[in-house]
């Protein structure tokens, strides 16, 4: 055949979509692994490899493979002047549909197409029928339709029969229509490769087009599916590199054109103009202290894990991935609780972007660690650090969650909020400068001792214990070993120089880590089929029942109103959950026996073994339920002394009060669960945590689980960082100076077990 072929006068072999050939290319086939072969009988006849996406590596690896020796490489520029690129995050609820319904029809009042990608069939299903509702002309393709529906819808396109193609990226081969005006990516792409190739069919003509892309973060998590089309390491890497650009250019806070150009090799010196990071208002900050934390808790996590593991130590979780690590004793852990977990995983892609992260990717996993620039800065404590917002951190503010995050302390504002007299005031600006003279004789910064509003926290209530200053919100284990006594004796000093009295409890519920007051307004990554079932349920008191009939034709299951309603809770919506509990079959017998079953099982991250150590009444729904209500905190909260711990019930001899403590509890908060011991002591009845087993002075109103017991002295453990274990690990971390005050490596278990983002 091919001697035949080749007698017939055979000039030139071209391979077109070339990047198909290299394992490292984003549509790796390993039919174009072979072309090669075909060298052996076109011998004499030049070959030509063609590609419009091959990044620098690519290209190498398409020479090597086709055996080209010293081939001429021409490389035309990547750069398309009249696109306009812009990224937006999304939720992908039926309001945003509307929304983007609403768009394409302006698009379509002033002539050209638009094509509209999909990352699932079932979105562009979606899609495609709400434009038809909203009396849009446009068709659909996707690659379980028949040839000849594929056939037809591309030819009504083509000839401008349907102004709008929704599709999956089964949608491109054969596409050279000119006047292509928008192209839009309903999900974060598979590939940056893949973004720039299908945005690339908008505006052939060279008139002014755009390309919008909508991601939410949920997107990012699809790395597994698309690894799972790799039949080797190498493959699977380079799927991984692949989309990990193509996030990264979604939290991009630069110009976005700038970055393309780069990842496929030409350099741009300049900002291109024409992306909405470029025409957008510019909204820098000085995000010094928070990245110092973030990059602070990522070095102490040891790089063996995803962003999730340290934005969840910021945020205060005690997970069991946590607790069984040491993470909660790290001396940052619950000092992000000001920002949702959103925003920190936003930084630290923003990081990512300025170098001061790295990711990288082991066995399909990506780990993050801090890079030697990021060393470098927290070495250096306290540097300014003044970076662009990305849009999604911009939009987490806009929720109402943060409060007063760009400046210090506002006397009028504070005083007017927390009834902060002008004695408290001076107390305040006393104690910044003792955390101030800290910060200076460790060599770190003083954020890094804790935040500004643990102390006016301290200013306010002025505690005189040890024990007494664990129970304000923002102390850690960590504070508490190394700074509690010095604060502790200057709160005593300085308030008895300004007549004010110790342990003031008047507004302290505002003080102490109790759930705060939630704003109600929809929260932008809830959607409005979760906040719906929520306020129906919450508000309205709807059962579940009627929540999945609510206006539907086809009601959905009660377990999807359910897991809508927990969505709601984790956002921050409140919840009655007394009726949650009783509404769902969750009683306190049920979360012991959840308990003891993870216990004996080790792990929380299957279902099935832990539903196979329970009754048969115990339901996989029931197991979620603890899982939402135990990572939220409020299972003891709820349930009171009954056990959700494993532990036995009280009897009631064991709970009777004894006489020194039932004046005390009388004044306590009625509704806080209290456990009385057996016998009395004579300094103060105690109440004990269910949820750590530490005491608590039950002549104290009752305002919040004790951290620790209340004795002379400061509480010690082995897992706590030492000063000298600080200084010890400081001098192995590749130069990194007393600034960052680590734990002990050693008090930290170094399982290499991935966390995955």
């Amino acid at each position: 055949f091919w001697s035949n072929l080749q007698a017939s006068g055979i000039c030139l072999f071209a391979i077109d979509e070339a990047h198909c050939i290299s394992e490292w290319g984003h549509d790796f086939r390993p039919e174009y692994k072979q072309l090669h072969l075909l060298r052996e009988h076109l011998l004499g006849v030049p070959f030509v490899a063609l590609t419009a996406t091959a990044t620098e590596r690519v290209r190498g690896d398409i020479a090597n493979s086709l055996n080209l020796s010293n081939p001429h490489v021409a490389i035309g520029s990547f750069d398309r002047p009249n696109l306009f690129y812009g990224v937006k995050s999304c939720n992908r609820s039926m309001s945003f549909i509307s929304e983007l319904v609403q768009d394409v029809s302006k698009n379509c009042t002033v002539g050209g197409s638009t094509i509209i990608y999909c990352t699932t069939i079932r979105d562009t299903e979606q899609v495609h029928e709400a434009m038809i509702a909203a009396g849009i002309k446009a068709n659909i393709y996707h690659g379980k339709m028949g040839s000849k529906a594929r056939e037809e819808s591309h030819r009504s396109f083509v000839r401008d029969e349907v102004l709008v193609m929704v599709a999956t990226i089964a949608f491109g081969m054969g596409i050279d229509k000119p006047d292509v005006r928008c192209v839009i990516h309903y999900g974060c792409p598979k590939s940056l490769e893949s973004y720039y190739q299908e945005s690339g069919r908008c505006g052939r003509d060279g008139l002014p087009s755009v390309c919008w892309l909508y991601y939410q973060r949920s997107d990012f998590a699809k790395a597994d599916f698309y690894c799972s089309e790799a039949t080797n390491a190498t493959q699977k890497n380079a799927i991984m590199d692949s989309f990990m650009a193509a996030q990264k250019y979604c939290l991009l806070a630069t110009c976005r054109r700038k970055s393309l150009l780069q990842y496929f090799g030409e350099e741009r010196y300049t900002d291109c103009g024409n992306c909405d990071n470029c025409t957008g208002t510019k909204n820098e900050r000085d995000l010094s202290k928070e990245s110092f934390l973030l990059l602070s808790c990522v070095k102490s996590c040891g790089g063996r894990w995803g962003l999730n593991m340290p934005v969840d130590v910021l945020r205060g979780s005690r997970v069991k991935k946590i607790v069984e690590k040491n993470y909660d004793k790290l001396p940052m852990h619950a000092m992000g609780k000001d920002y949702p977990p959103n925003w920190w995983k936003a930084l630290g892609s923003l990081l990512m972007a300025h170098g001061y992260l790295k990711e990288t990717v082991s066995d399909g996993f990506r780990l993050v660690s801090v890079s030697p620039k990021g060393v470098k800065f927290l070495s250096d404590g306290g540097t300014p650090l003044v970076l662009q917002l990305t849009a999604e951190m911009i939009g987490q503010e806009e929720q109402g969650s943060l409060q007063n995050k760009e400046g210090g302390l506002n006397p009028s504002t504070t005083a007017e909020s927390e009834k902060i007299s002008e004695e408290e005031l001076k107390l305040y600006q006393m104690l910044l400068n003792v955390r101030m003279k800290l910060a200076q004789d460790i060599g770190t910064a003083p954020y890094a001792i804790c935040g500004d509003q643990t102390l006016r926290h301290f200013a306010k209530i002025r505690p005189s214990t040890g024990a007494r200053l664990a129970n304000i919100d923002g102390v850690n284990q960590h504070f508490i070993s190394r700074y509690s006594g010095t604060f502790v004796q200057n709160i005593a000093q300085f308030s008895k120089q300004l007549n004010l009295s110790l342990d003031d409890s008047s507004g302290v519920e505002d003080m102490m880590s109790v759930p705060k007051p939630v704003n109600n307004s929809l929260p932008r990554n809830l959607g409005d089929a979760k906040f719906t079932s929520w306020e129906l349920w919450q508000k309205q008191e709807y059962s579940f029942k009627k929540i999945a009939h609510f206006r539907r034709a086809v009601p959905i299951k009660e377990q999807t109103v359910i897991s809508y309603i927990l969505d709601a809770a984790r956002d921050g919506c409140e919840m009655n959950w007394n009726r949650f509990f009783e509404e769902t079959g969750l009683t306190p017998e049920i979360a012991s026996q959840i308990r003891l079953a993870i216990a004996k099982v080790g792990s929380r991250e299957r279902l099935k073994p832990i539903k196979e150590e329970l009754p048969e009444n115990i339901t996989y729904e029931m197991i979620k339920i603890f899982f939402a209500a135990d990572d939220l905190g409020v299972l003891e909260k709820t349930f009171g002394n009954a056990p959700t711990d494993g532990s036995p019930a009280q009897t009631a001899e064991s709970a009777k009060p004894c006489s020194h403590g039932s004046e005390a509890l009388e004044k306590g908060d009625p509704g806080d669960p209290v456990i009385i011991s057996g016998a009395c002591d004579s300094s103060a009845a105690t109440k004990r945590s269910q949820t750590d087993g530490t005491l608590l002075s039950a002549d104290e109103p009752v305002k919040k689980l004790q951290k620790i017991e209340e004795q002379g002295t400061e509480p010690t453990t082995a897992n706590v960082a030492t000063e000298d274990a600080i200084l010890e690990l400081a001098a192995s971390r590749n130069g990194v100076s007393q600034a960052i005050p680590f734990p002990s490596e050693d008090s930290l278990t170094t399982s290499p077990e991935p966390y995955l983002c």
